[in-house]
């Protein structure tokens, strides 16, 4: 048994709150999640079990006045905390602890970034300085809470924005010096093709997007079925629509193979015992893989099946297997269309959770990374990473220091969906799908067009400057069927543009993709 590691919030913040999410979830040395007992109630964030895992961070959701109500991480400046021994009780101050990780996370990146030519702007050098002697302030008054918990939040307020700042300045860099891309994808799902008229989407999807994915879900609500029953297997729609795509030069991507997800799932597939399961892998994946031939350019071979999208409960060791059974079928079937593995939960919070979806997990979970590494370590033939990235309540350096990650597998990396909400409209207001929300904003300011577009901006931004990104793909294209309300470029089907639809559109021509 471990002792007691405290962390007691100081609300400074002039707002009615909420301030404290009253969840929280720890993560290692890796930034991986783990199941422990942490918790957060009236302000008091405690952990004592931590089943093991010697080195630790937390992870609360906290109300930065003026930056967001956000997501972020205290690791102790780095060092990560240890747990207490047994009997034992420290508290500490969360404020300070927040600021205390942010700032020194804040000066190992510019540090690294220096090392490889960049110098920050005269602003960023400010308001970097400001941030640390904040952070000064915050140490020297250490014995004193309130005053301690004060000079904290600011010092946090301003490492948020220099975080930011630091990567955001640092990838304009880079995409200077790299010179022109002629291999990176601007994508979007095109199941928009059959929801607004068709010959609206072909004058306006091309203006964007050189990729595009096209749906296979078995069954689904929101997209024509693929194999409502076993073996009736509907190419057609698809078929035509991979065609005008291709006739306009657009790159196209099938998707997804496979997807045990509760909507997508049909009885028939559902009651399959395994062994019949991996006879239907190997035949479905030859019928279709095949059916296409070199038209596509990649096939998602799995989705999400990184311990979230289980409606079969499968064991760890069986998703590997039907994972990599799939691959291989793939590559004997054709081997010049790319295998691509697609995750989504990038902070993985549902291990805290114990969740697959809606239902209780049955085995022990993994994270997307340590999913892929057993994927690694059994010779899984894949030869894409994607990860989604729909707004993830993190902010944009969170994002990129996460994506870094992925490099470890030496595979060409997708952010294979992202999207983020242009905040309430009349309509949605009107028929209740989102209305204005009294919390907090979430970042920057409340959603509105100009914030979907100012963070769509600072995605495309960060993925353009690395070259192993070679996609960002948008999901989706139109509202109001996008799967984050108001996410769509196009708010309507009459083909009204949102400001994210010309910002693309200059990112595009500005970088001649």
């Amino acid at each position: 048994m471990n002792g007691e590691l405290i962390f007691k919030a100081i609300f400074v913040q002039r707002g009615s709150g909420p301030n404290l999410l009253d969840w929280a979830y720890a993560t290692d040395e890796n930034w991986d999640s783990f199941y422990s007992d942490i918790s957060s109630k009236d302000g008091i964030v405690k952990i004592s079990n931590t089943f093991g895992k010697e080195k630790f961070g937390i992870n609360v959701r906290w109300n930065v006045e003026e930056f967001g109500y956000i997501f972020i991480t205290a690791d102790n400046g780095g060092e990560f905390y240890s747990p207490p021994d047994e009997g034992m009780s420290i508290t500490l101050n969360l404020n300070y602890e927040l600021a205390k990780s942010r700032v020194a996370r804040n000066r190992k990146r510019s540090l690294a970034h220096k090392k490889e030519g960049w110098i920050a702007s005269k602003e960023l050098t400010a308001l970097y300085h400001l941030s640390e002697e904040l952070f000064e302030d915050a140490t020297k008054f250490k014995n004193d809470e309130l005053k301690c918990g004060d000079y904290s939040q600011r010092a946090l307020l301003y490492a948020m924005r220099v975080s930011e700042m630091i990567e955001l300045e640092k990838a304009q860099y880079d995409i200077y010096r790299n010179g022109k891309r002629n291999d990176f994808f601007i994508g979007c799902d095109a199941r928009s093709y059959f929801q607004i008229d068709p010959d609206l989407f072909l004058e306006e999807f091309p203006k964007l997007f050189n990729y595009a994915t096209i749906t296979h879900y078995l069954t689904s609500s929101s997209y024509p079925d693929f194999e409502p029953t076993e073996g009736d297997l509907r190419f057609a729609q698809r078929e035509q629509l991979i065609g005008e795509l291709r006739k306009r030069n657009i790159t196209v991507e099938g998707r997804p193979l496979f997807y045990f997800y509760k909507t997508t799932t049909p009885d028939w597939l559902r009651t399959k015992k395994y062994s019949d399961l991996l006879k239907y892998v190997e035949k479905h994946t030859k019928e279709v893989v095949g059916h296409y031939g070199d038209q596509l350019y990649a096939w998602e071979v799995i989705n999400e099946a990184h311990d979230w999208a289980n409606e079969l409960k499968l064991n760890p060791e069986q998703i590997v297997e039907v994972t990599k059974l799939a691959c291989d079928v793939a590559k004997a079937t054709n081997p010049k269309v790319h295998r691509l593995i697609n995750n989504c939960c990038p902070y993985a919070e549902y291990v805290q959770m114990k969740k697959w979806g809606d239902l209780d997990a049955e085995y022990r979970q993994r994270t997307p990374y340590q999913f892929m590494k057993d994927l690694v370590d059994a010779d899984v033939d894949f030869t894409i990473m994607g990860q989604q990235m729909y707004f993830p309540y993190r902010d944009l350096a969170d994002i990129i220091i996460y994506l870094e990650r992925l490099q470890d597998f030496g595979k060409p990396v997708q952010i294979t969906e992202f999207g983020a909400s242009s905040g309430p409209s009349e309509a949605s207001i009107k028929n209740g799908s989102l209305e204005i929300s009294l919390e907090p904003y979430i970042w920057h300011r409340p959603w509105d067009e100009e914030l979907q577009a100012e963070w769509y901006e600072g995605i495309y931004t960060l993925a353009f400057s690395k070259p192993w990104i070679e996609a960002v793909n948008l999901y989706d294209f139109v509202d109001p069927y996008g799967w984050i309300k108001n996410g769509g470029i196009l708010k309507n089907t009459k083909g009204d543009k949102k400001l994210a639809f010309q910002r693309i559109l200059e990112l595009k021509n500005k970088w001649g993709i």
